[in-house]
């Protein structure tokens, strides 16, 4: 005889399996590689258009903390911002300068520290009762020496070694698999995911899927269909674009040196932009792929979609030729769209919003609640999705912009300037903060305001200046000055529930009393002004990401 709980949970039987329709629901987390909000790349995916704006919820003011691949996607497995997972760039300065052990980032530093072995995405959802796979990109200085590791959490693993567009390398649960080159990374990535939902085995568990494919980093190669697409679109000329020399003074540090753009790289810019147009179509195939799966298999109604990127792009904003790294929207502004069970359609979401929050969001989904962890930075966003919310009820109104280290390869055309040294700008660690409808001092703000570590500071109103190309620190009065000091100082050294009260504007007294300018540079280990100002370079060097330079390169990493 069957009790009440076999009662309450319905069998739903299809050829490939059973479920329970009042299981928990499954997850899938599909994250792309640099895609820019920016500079319209989501208005060039039209699944993605249906499946996600249409018919669920965009996240209009998502940012990432850190706009750079491995300090991103860290926080994205910990739930912390990067000044806490201290993994600050790509691994730039292992070992730099001949001082032996010093570390800086990337897979290497991340498992030195034993971050795997914490609470992250995979532990925690495993902890829950989900089957867990991953497949694609994992972090930077994953490579294929290091195939036989297998972080914990994951019940099946196939993270990528290589992440060449056509002939990627794969660790297949600890085995190195090299793909031939007939095989597109991302068309590979969507085959396993649809294999894995189609397993014939009755599924006894929900599932926690998360798929990263390398679309649309640089050098963004189509697969072959989609190569003929675009041959016409140029990157977006916003005020951004090249601007003139009044502007671009009005920068920063190394930044307000910048010579404008050459035709040539202008050239390499449109592009490097119409190949991310074209390696995104495959992802827009993926996803709707993987949906017409989930709907055949009676699933789609009892899953989550999450849509991501790991940090975006600016393509000649600045007079920057390409790359990341830097406190503006361009960078630190991605998309973030989810679809589900109880998510509305067609609906958008403004308040501040931040990669610290997928961790909490996913652990209660799964029914772990995170509200009162120190071991993360963020909170569930699950609250957002309902309608009947009132106005007042803000989620957020302050999100963390934090770099610490050198600009993006800049490439042989920079060498010489001064701050530059190995294809990179340093003197590029900030703090920054952007704050929309505060409280206060702050109500109706739409701003970023970042403190450098030369002493410098910016002050954008994105309101009135979206492109963010008009600095009015010097315009601010004292007490808005102080005010925004204060949040900078608390959220960029802030832990677990201090970052979520500095969040909501609640700071301390006390910093305001107390401010100093102690953000130090993170430069090369033993690298004095003198010498970055008289570096002179030779090449080549390795490319550790986007480069637009005398040609387009073959591969970034």
């Amino acid at each position: 005889m069957m009790g009440p709980t076999a009662f309450a949970c319905l069998l739903v039987w299809l050829p490939a399996m059973a479920y329970c329709a009042d299981s928990k629901p499954n997850i899938i987390f599909l994250l792309t590689d640099d895609q820019d909000v920016t500079a319209n790349s989501l208005d060039f995916m039209p699944r993605l258009g249906q499946l996600l704006r249409r018919e669920g919820t965009e996240f209009i003011n998502y940012f990432v903390s850190t706009g750079l691949c491995c300090p991103s996607r860290a926080t994205i497995m910990k739930g912390q911002f990067c000044h806490n997972t201290k993994i600050f760039d790509n691994g730039d300065l292992n070992s730099a300068i001949n001082e032996t052990g010093h570390l800086s980032g990337g897979f290497e530093k991340y498992v030195k520290l034993g971050l795997m072995n914490q609470s992250t995405v995979g532990n925690i959802m495993q902890a829950a009762g989900y089957e867990t796979k991953f497949c694609g990109k994992y972090l930077n200085g994953y490579d294929d020496k290091e195939a036989s590791f297998v972080p914990p959490g994951w019940d099946h693993w196939q993270g990528m070694t290589d992440t060449a567009f056509y002939g990627p390398h794969f660790s297949i649960n600890g085995k190195l698999k090299k793909m031939n080159n007939s095989v597109y990374q991302t068309d590979y990535i969507r085959d396993v995911a649809i294999e894995f939902l189609q397993r014939t085995k009755l599924r006894t568990k929900p599932f926690f899927m998360y798929l990263s494919p390398f679309a649309p980093h640089a050098p963004a190669t189509p697969a072959k269909r989609h190569a003929h697409m675009f041959n016409d679109t140029l990157a977006p000329r916003y005020d951004s674009f090249n601007p003139n020399d009044s502007i671009q003074s009005q920068k920063p540090s190394w930044l307000k040196k910048l010579p404008p753009l050459s035709q040539k790289q202008i050239n390499d810019i449109d592009r490097f932009y119409r190949n991310r147009l074209r390696s995104l179509q495959a992802v827009d195939e993926m996803l709707g792929n993987i949906t017409a799966v989930l709907e055949e298999q009676g699933w789609l109604n009892n899953t989550y979609i999450f849509y991501m990127g790991d940090n975006g792009q600016h393509l000649g904003d600045y007079r920057l030729p390409g790359g990341k790294r830097q406190a503006y929207d361009t960078d630190i502004r991605v998309p973030f769209l989810v679809r589900g069970p109880g998510v509305p359609a067609g609906h958008q979401v403004y308040d501040v919003t931040q990669s610290v929050d997928l961790l909490p969001t996913w652990a209660d989904i799964g029914g772990t609640d995170m509200s009162a962890s120190d071991a993360v930075d963020g909170k569930s966003i699950l609250p957002l999705f309902n309608l009947s919310r009132s106005e007042s009820e803000v989620f957020r109104s302050v999100g963390l912009a934090e770099m610490y280290g050198g600009s993006s390869n800049m490439g042989r055309a920079y060498k010489g300037l001064p701050d530059f040294w190995k294809n990179r700008f340093w003197n590029n660690t900030y703090q920054g903060v952007r704050v929309i409808n505060g409280t206060g001092f702050a109500a109706n703000a739409n701003w970023l305001y970042v403190e450098w570590c030369t002493g410098e500071k910016e002050f954008y109103d994105a309101a009135a200046d979206p492109r963010m190309i008009l600095n009015k620190y010097e315009t601010l009065p004292e007490e808005s000055k102080t005010k925004l000091a204060a949040l900078v100082h608390q959220m960029g050294s802030c832990v677990g529930s201090v970052c979520r009260s500095a969040s909501m504007m609640q700071t301390s007294p006390a910093l305001s009393e107390s401010l100093t300018d102690d953000l130090a540079c993170h430069n090369p280990p033993n690298l004095t002004a003198e010498a970055l100002a008289h570096y002179r370079p030779t090449y080549p060097y390795a490319d550790s990401d986007i480069v637009l330079d005398d040609h387009l390169h073959d591969h970034w990493v």
